[in-house]
């Protein structure tokens, strides 16, 4: 009442506010309503120190554009006095433009105090801090009734939830005697109620075992407080009707649950749950008839059931075969038709028959598309990955295909498609809400070295930016600075994503590097190209000596130089959609300039590479090609689909000017299969996801007899992508590697962490034929283990715990030592990312 009068007075007062505001006009008169009818440009506020701009532009953007007039203003008015977040709003208009033809209104707000500390009285069973976790009110906030409310029914639930079934919970605030206040939550606990156990009545088709595992509700056990929560009751009587359901017992229902307590010797009380069921009779299918149907016919509605006549009546299965029909039917456009199922039970055969009633109704068209939430993209940007147009004729898997590529972008953290009616009968409105989420990726990172070396720096440094939505045009622009002793570089790229209107994608990037490199030294004693089978570096006197160093060279025998490095490159590719998945075509050409830099009267490199055209600049050309189909829900962590991809990489365009030259192939392919999927709360689900990949990779020559390739563009077992766990054992160079790894993925905090079992196994061999003919279980590096995955696309890491092994001559197995909890376990900690293969 208060407010309102207030509110009202302010109105009046303001004609006297407004007609004081200049305006290009000399007339007091023409002054005082120079800005009636004027479209509102902005709503400006003054005086916010505790209330958040968001609170209010919720509000305020609902009339930017909108022609002001007083009814316009009252109703803005009445809106802001609503929140509660103000004691006084005092408003004033200004011109928007040199030619006032534009208003901007600007509040000038008094706010109501905020909370300095939160209260709680009364409160035994349940720690502060846990009940503060509850709250949404923090201090320093603007406090107002409705958020008390929803406050005090945050500390109900949590103590319901804890088995506290007659708590009571009311909030006040006190004077603090700063200007503030104190805000206070009074609880009455009650006494809580633990279930000691549960007996069933009524059940003679399924034991009293089957019944009680269906159950979330659990009994007090040393690892169980028992707690109950009369929603988890709500929610086992329906698993327990649905089990029946599902075998036949369509009319099976809980007919009562009776609770019966009592107090044990410490005075806790106790609860028995008692389910008295009613069963009913078993039914089989007797089979379904469609009415009405003229669009598509009976035999194409007939094959869309899973249910034959003369089994069990699932009743989950009988709703999976009706909503398939109504499935094709919207599919296909057809979203206003009419479709009712009525039963026919023959009690003699105890059989329920079905008839399906279908009224067909012309297809909807898509009158209007229309994109809300978005404050930073561009409609066009979310426009151009829905696979639909206004005018189309609306298709259930084309909305789904456009909410999961408009979930691949990762601009959004929320995307929910409404269909409303449109403006005639066959007519309907597509509707995309979207959430906006930070798409920026920013890193930084120092290190601080102990180095005795005065000619080098202890510090290491490394600042990278990057945004895949540039501008809000849907683009990624990066830069990514680094410097250390060892390596400096400034890399530069640009990806766009739609070129020409069209699913055409380019992409640009630049990098200068310069690092410090070490390298075996060529043998003082024997002369060797280096590229030889049975070449040995310094220091070593034989092959088998060298063989036996695992090909590894002592550090102190490398001999150190520059590598100078320029590189350009640009790619495309072109994106199909077809029912199998998405259908990407493309390649790309690199070209770049590298100088070794070193001191020739001192030093021979091992490396033929390295060594031909020391101190000169050097060019190296490579041209790619590349086909892929991908069929994932989400790319970045999938819950079910498959990935395959096909490169080609041809380094050395210029046979007589570039030292590298050999052809590079790379095979993969991935598949995703959800093994379950178990609702335990409104927000998290227990699911198990299994996923499998394998990768061969090869390199062949082009036209010469043997590749010309550095050692640094050998496959190798690096550990982190391939034989996870595995280190040191990069000396193993080939041209071939087979690598696989299997896992089955639990997600904890959905679109953030996950936990993985992982089992990894891969093998390189010196040639690509040698991968097929001389391939055996000794060459595998095998690990299993399992970790924590991050999956926030900007963070992909993986923290696993790793236990090697090795098959031997005799197949049989070396499980090798690790450095984490003693010799008898023997485990790895690996850190590892989480790429995914995009």
């Amino acid at each position: 009442m208060r407010n309102g009068l207030l509110a009202l007075l302010l109105v009046f007062s303001s004609l006297g506010v407004y007609a004081q505001e200049s305006a290009p006009s000399q007339d007091a008169e023409a002054s005082r309503d120079w800005y009636y009818g004027k479209p509102i440009k902005d709503i400006q506020w003054e005086g916010l120190k505790n209330v958040k701009l968001s609170e209010l532009e919720g509000i305020s953007k609902d009339y930017i554009g909108r022609l002001f007039d007083d009814e316009l203003y009252w109703e803005l008015q009445g809106r802001l006095y609503g929140l509660e977040l103000f004691d006084f709003i005092s408003p004033s208009a200004l011109p928007g433009d040199d030619s006032s033809q534009t208003v901007v209104i600007n509040f000038s707000v008094t706010e109501k105090p905020v909370v300095s500390r939160i209260i709680f009285e009364g409160n035994v069973s349940l720690r502060r801090n846990a009940l503060l976790d509850a709250v949404t009110i923090k201090v320093e906030e603007v406090v107002t009734p409705l958020k008390m409310s929803l406050d005090e029914q945050a500390v109900r639930d949590l103590y319901l939830s804890k088995g506290y079934t007659d708590v009571l919970v009311s909030s006040e605030t006190r004077p603090a005697g700063d200007g503030r206040l104190l805000l206070v939550f009074k609880v009455s606990e009650g006494q809580k109620l633990a279930i000691e156990g549960f007996r069933f009545e009524g059940n003679t088709a399924f034991s009293e075992r089957a019944l009680r595992g269906l159950l979330t509700l659990k009994q007090k056990s040393l690892i169980n407080d028992g707690a109950f929560q009369e929603s988890s009751l709500v929610a086992d009587i329906s698993a327990i009707e649905t089990y029946y359901r599902e075998r036949g017992y369509v009319d099976a229902k809980v007919v009562d649950v009776v609770r019966e307590s009592r107090a044990d010797e410490d005075g806790a009380n106790l609860l028995t749950l008692v389910f008295k069921i009613g069963e009913g009779k078993q039914f089989t299918y007797g089979g379904t008839t469609f009415v009405g149907n003229k669009i598509f016919s009976t035999e194409q509605l007939d094959k869309l059931l899973g249910l034959k006549v003369g089994q069990l009546l699932n009743y989950k299965r009988l709703e999976a075969d009706f909503q398939a029909v109504a499935d094709l039917y919207y599919e296909n456009g057809y979203i206003f038709n009419t479709i009712n199922r009525q039963e026919t039970r023959d009690e003699n055969a105890l059989s329920i028959a079905y008839t399906i009633s279908i009224v067909e109704r012309p297809r909807a068209h898509i009158e209007n598309i229309i994109i809300e939430g978005n404050v930073r993209t561009r409609d066009e940007v979310i426009l151009r990955e829905i696979p639909l147009q206004e005018g189309d004729i609306f298709s259930k898997t084309k909305v789904l295909q456009g909410l999961r590529n408009l979930y691949n972008l990762q601009f959004f953290s929320l995307v929910n498609p409404e269909t409303p009616q449109g403006s005639e009968e066959n007519l309907m409105d597509l509707v995309f809400v979207v959430e906006e989420q930070s798409t920026a990726d920013i890193q930084f990172g120092v290190t601080f070295s102990g180095t005795t070396d005065v000619d080098k720096s202890p510090v290491s440094m490394m600042v990278k930016l990057s945004d895949k939505n540039f501008l809000g045009m849907g683009n990624t622009a990066g830069v990514e600075v680094s410097y250390s002793n060892d390596l400096q570089k400034l890399s530069l790229q640009y990806t766009e994503r739609w070129l020409f209107g069209l699913p055409l994608s380019g992409a640009f990037d630049f990098t200068v590097s310069h690092g410090a490199v070490s390298t075996p030294q060529a043998n003082r004693t024997v002369s060797f190209n280096g590229d030889e089978d049975y070449a040995y570096p310094f220091p070593y006197s034989s092959w088998d000596e060298y063989y036996d160093a695992s090909k590894t060279v002592p550090e102190e025998y490398l001999m150190d130089y520059e590598k100078w490095s320029l590189s350009l490159g640009f790619s495309t590719g072109y994106r199909f959609l077809l029912d199998a998945g998405i259908l990407s075509v493309g390649g790309g050409l690199r070209t770049a300039l590298i100088n070794n830099s070193y001191d020739t009267t001192l030093y021979r490199p091992f490396d033929p590479t390295v060594r031909d055209g020391a101190n000169e600049w050097l060019l190296q050309n490579s041209v790619s090609a590349y086909t892929s189909l991908d069929s994932r829900d989400i790319y970045y962590d999938p819950s079910k689909g498959y990935y395959a991809l096909q490169r080609f990489n041809y380094v050395g365009l210029l046979p007589e000017i570039e030292r590298e030259r050999y052809i590079r192939s790379e095979t993969k392919a991935e598949f995703y299969w959800p093994l379950f999927d178990v609702p335990v709360t409104e927000s998290w689900n227990f699911k198990m996801v299994f996923a499998a990949h394998s990768g061969l990779a090869f390199i062949f020559p082009q036209f010469d007899d043997e590749p010309i390739i550095k050692s640094a563009s050998k496959f190798y077992i690096d550990g982190m992508f391939y034989a996870r766990g595995w280190t040191n054992v990069d000396s193993i160079l080939g041209l071939s590697l087979w690598e696989n790894w299997a896992e089955l993925r639990i997600p904890l905090v959905p679109g953030i962490l996950a936990w993985d079992f992982f089992f990894d196994a891969a093998a390189v061999k010196e040639t690509p034929s040698a991968l097929f003919t001389q391939l055996a279980a000794s060459d595998f590096f095998f690990s299993l283990g399992g970790g924590l995955r991050i999956t926030i696309p900007q963070f992909p890491f993986r923290f696993s715990l790793a236990k090697r092994f090795k098959f031997n001559e005799d197949n049989g197995i070396d499980w090798q030592k690790g450095a984490l909890f003693g010799e008898s376990l023997g485990l790895d900690f690996v850190l590892s990312f989480a790429l995914s293969s995009y």
